[in-house]
């Protein structure tokens, strides 16, 4: 997790040349306000690997940016040079050294929690979900579609999501509001205190749940994690804090985003919306081109070792920052980026990519097709409210702050 505040700009250290330094501000610059892709599309213009003062990672300042989709594979491919251990730091915030597991866990241990993960999250699994997910989008959309309007974050994008991971790991849907707070402080806190505030009170609620679950255990995700045995032996308390706050963390804000950018492009583009009104089979490809030209999630690996990468000279603890919002649009890699096309046959990073791809990949995208396909023939003259401003943000997680729609 990059830090927040100050936004100051640290020398470089020698081993980086200065034609590679480019300042680039992921978290407060205001363009990012109005459209972050077009504030960001000129990385394009190169070079496609730079040093950015204005990024710390760990209190370490400076990290290398890499806005090229072809090179972020390759480092997501090699977990031997470019780890994932404390990637995303929350443990650091609040003293503690457990990892998001397995998101922050190299091979070969990766491949041990994963095997024990995946049946979790199949697409079998989440079929056994499909009503959950039905019925909860539902509910949401009946306290706003008599209205006629609705402000779309607050009401629908951010407490469906989240609704489903507190079902999946058998928490009280009546907390949901707290969840949702906790979500906004830890990745949009304005300051390190308060996101470490934040994070502290996740693991302190987490740490009873799962103490909880060890001593009554019930059919959900936590008992699960608790209870089963793998090798003979259980996972130890650090390990379940680990698997929990990274489900917890997954959900709160990457399928809110999503919802926010893809239901603002439809508000704003009728003939897309009336496309997949009579061409409902083609919301899949659409829910996957969103992801695409939407990717919203900033991630990050360590150099282990001194290397030359494409011609730069990378050392031993150099950060790397991984940003999907770049990497999607990138013009080497699609053609036309910035134009949303449903027929477009190009994979994209928006899930991760290598050993680390996106544990929930499935629930994510089961979430998104459910909302487009409930709310597009629900409320088919869906738009923008008139006079309405519709405030977008960067961050950890790229997203729309504020949206109002009406029909």
């Amino acid at each position: 997790m990059s830090d927040a505040t100050p936004r100051a700009e640290y020398a470089a250290p020698d081993h980086v040349p200065a034609n590679l330094i480019k300042s680039v501000d992921y978290n407060d610059d205001p363009a990012l306000r109005v459209d972050p892709y077009r504030a960001l599309a000129h990385l394009h213009d190169g070079p496609p690997i730079f040093w950015n003062p204005l990024n710390t990672r760990h209190g370490t300042p400076g990290t290398w940016d890499v806005p090229r989709a072809s090179y972020m594979r390759e480092i997501l491919s090699d977990q031997d040079t470019f780890s994932s251990k404390n990637s995303a730091g929350f443990s650091a915030l609040i003293g503690e050294s457990w990892l998001m597991t397995p998101l922050e866990i190299d091979p070969p241990d990766h491949t041990f929690y994963r095997a024990f993960l995946n049946p979790l999250f199949s697409p079998i699994a989440v079929r056994k979900m499909d009503e959950r997910i039905q019925a909860r989008a539902q509910e949401l959309i009946d306290g706003f579609k008599g209205r006629g309007e609705c402000e779309f974050i607050t009401e629908f994008a951010r407490p469906f999501p989240i609704a489903i991971i507190m079902q999946l790991l058998g928490l009280p849907i009546t907390e949901l509001d707290i969840f949702i707070d906790w979500g906004q402080r830890l990745l949009h806190g304005s300051t390190m205190e308060i996101k470490a505030q934040a994070a502290a009170e996740i693991h302190d609620y987490l740490k009873r749940r799962i103490a909880e679950k060890r001593r009554n255990p019930q059919d959900d995700f936590i008992s699960y994690i608790c209870k089963t045995e793998v090798d003979s032996r259980r996972l130890d308390d650090g390990e379940c804090m680990g698997i929990c706050y990274l489900m917890f963390v997954g959900g709160l804000d990457t399928v809110a985003s999503s919802l926010g950018f893809q239901f603002h492009h439809l508000a704003t583009h009728p003939e897309h919306k009336k496309y997949l009104q009579d061409n409902p089979k083609k919301i899949p490809s659409a829910v996957d081109e969103y992801l695409r030209r939407f990717s919203s999630v900033m991630t990050a690996r360590q150099v282990t070792r001194d290397i030359e990468f494409h011609g730069v000279a990378m050392k031993q603890g150099d950060w790397i920052t991984l940003c999907q919002p770049t990497t999607s649009i990138d013009p080497l890699e699609y053609s036309n980026p910035m134009e949303v096309d449903f027929n477009r046959r190009q994979r994209h990073l928006a899930f991760s990519f290598g050993p680390h791809f996106c544990l929930g990949k499935h629930i994510a995208f089961r979430e998104l097709n459910v909302a487009l396909e409930k709310i597009l023939f629900q409320m088919p003259e869906l738009t923008l409210a008139p006079g309405s401003e519709v405030i977008t943000h960067g961050g950890a997680v790229f997203g729309v702050a504020h949206l109002e729609l009406q029909w």
